[in-house]
């Protein structure tokens, strides 16, 4: 049985799978994700496994809908409809600063790690997390970097490399230490190195002259 990761239409139905999908990502960063029970998940959020199944059809599928409902958290990261009115430079610090923030903490990195160490052999889940995270977010990004506005100030020819190289700039070691357990820098530092990440990603784009 495949789960639906569409909520349905009806609001009382709306609230209780919100409900479902909030304790589940608690349950699931706490304890990951095969120490969690679905008996867990319904004794907090009341109702029965029935319900679960009907809304999900399983825990793999309650799952997706987690990952789903988390990474789409991510929408206004990487929303640059409001930056737009931004000098480029300006938009991509501020970028930054909120990529890294959403990136290195919870729930985001928590079920990064979940992924990674329950899943990796699992294609399902794999391809389910990249396709509804960075395959489908980056694409913001790239549009962003392909627009008339920064083509009037950097020379990029292929946004989609441009994508990539701006966002390992940014993340530096910050990803990694995180997902160890390390914190990430205090503001001051952190805010400097993103201003420095993104500097550097401009001029690598200069024009020639």
């Amino acid at each position: 049985m495949q789960p639906s990761l569409k909520l349905a239409v009806r609001p009382s139905t709306v609230v209780k799978q919100q409900k479902i999908l909030e304790v589940a990502t608690i349950l699931f960063l706490e304890q990951g994700y095969r120490d969690t029970a679905l008996d867990q998940i319904v004794q907090r959020c009341g109702g029965s496994k029935q319900t679960l199944y009907r809304y999900f059809g399983c825990k793999e599928g309650l799952f997706k809908a987690v990952l789903a409902h988390n990474l789409e958290s991510l929408e206004d990261v990487f929303d640059f409809s409001e930056k737009a009115s931004l000098p480029v430079e300006s938009c991509l610090v501020s970028f930054g600063q909120d990529y890294i923030h959403r990136l290195c903490t919870n729930p985001v990195l928590g079920l990064y790690r979940i992924v990674a160490a329950d899943f990796h052999q699992h294609a399902d889940i794999t391809d389910f997390f990249l396709a509804n995270g960075p395959d489908k977010k980056h694409q913001y990004l790239i549009a962003y970097l392909a627009s008339d506005k920064v083509a009037q100030q950097l020379a990029i020819p292929s946004p989609e490399q441009a994508c990539c190289n701006l966002l390992a700039l940014l993340k530096q070691d910050f990803f990694y230490t995180t997902l160890l357990g390390k914190p990430l820098p205090d503001k001051k530092c952190l805010d400097q190195q993103i201003r420095q990440s993104v500097s550097a990603f401009i001029r690598m784009y200069q024009p020639a002259r």
